[in-house]
C-alpha cells in the first residue's frame, strides 16, 4: 500500500446491529473468539460487540490469540489448540456446545491468506448452529448468518452479499439493489451494493455473508 493511501474503516458500532432471538427456550449467549494475529483494536472492537449481546461473554483463545487476550489483560475461559481439525473450527464447536448463539471473532480476516480463507469457510460451516458470526476489523465488518441481521449503517456505505455453502435464498432491503427471496450462488452477484438506509438481510435457506468493506482514499 502506498504511504499516501489510508484506510477508512467500515465502522459499525455495536448498537447498530440487531439480530434475531436465540430461539424458544434458549438464553442469549455470546462468545468472543480471539485468533492468531488479532490486533488490540480488533480485540477491543470484538469485545464491545460481544458485550452488546452478553455482558459476560465466553472468551476463547485460539493458539496465538492468547497473546491478544494477554495484551488486553483478559483471562480466556477456554484455550483451543489444533487437533484433527482447524483450531478455529474447534473453537466454534466449543462455543456452540457451551450455549453461545452469537460468536464474535477477533482476527477472522487480516492474517495469513490461507488461514483467512479457511476461517471464513469454517464460520460458514458452523453458521446453521448459531444466530450469527460477527467479525469487526480494520479491513471491514463481516456478518455470517443462516438467519438474518439488521445493520443501521450510514447511507452510502458499501455492502456486499455472498452465498456460502453452495446457494442461499435471501431477501435484502435497505440497499440500492434489493433482493426478494432470491437464490444467490457463490460469485459476484451481490458485490458492491450501496446502503440506502438500515440494511436488512433475511436468510430463508443456506448461509450468507454480509461484508461492509473499509474504503481506500
Amino acid at each position: 500500500m502506498s504511504p499516501n493511501v489510508t484506510t477508512r474503516a467500515a465502522t459499525i458500532a455495536p448498537r447498530l446491529i440487531a439480530l434475531p432471538g436465540p430461539g424458544r427456550g434458549r438464553r442469549r449467549r455470546a462468545a468472543l473468539v480471539a485468533l492468531d494475529g488479532a490486533s488490540r483494536a480488533d480485540f477491543a472492537s470484538a469485545l464491545a460487540h460481544a458485550r452488546r449481546f452478553d455482558r459476560r461473554p465466553l472468551l476463547i483463545a485460539v493458539d496465538g490469540g492468547l497473546a491478544a487476550c494477554r495484551a488486553a489483560r483478559r483471562r480466556p475461559d477456554l484455550f483451543v489448540a489444533a487437533k484433527d481439525f482447524s483450531d478455529f473450527a474447534g473453537a466454534l464447536e466449543e462455543a456452540a456446545a457451551r450455549g453461545a448463539d452469537i460468536v464474535v471473532v477477533a482476527g477472522l480476516i487480516g492474517g495469513r491468506l490461507d488461514h483467512e480463507w479457511a476461517n471464513v469457510l469454517e464460520a460458514g460451516a458452523c453458521a446453521p448452529q448459531l444466530t450469527a458470526v460477527l467479525a469487526p476489523s480494520a479491513r471491514g465488518f463481516v456478518v455470517i448468518t443462516a438467519r438474518g441481521v439488521r445493520v443501521a449503517t450510514r447511507t452510502g456505505a458499501l455492502v456486499s452479499l455472498f452465498a456460502l455453502r453452495r446457494t442461499a435464498r435471501v431477501t435484502l432491503t435497505g440497499t440500492a439493489w434489493t433482493l426478494a427471496k432470491r437464490i444467490v450462488r457463490p460469485g459476484s452477484l451481490g458485490l458492491s451494493n450501496t446502503a440506502r438506509g438500515p440494511v436488512r438481510l433475511t436468510v430463508h435457506a443456506g448461509v450468507a455473508a454480509l461484508v461492509f468493506p473499509s474504503l481506500l482514499r
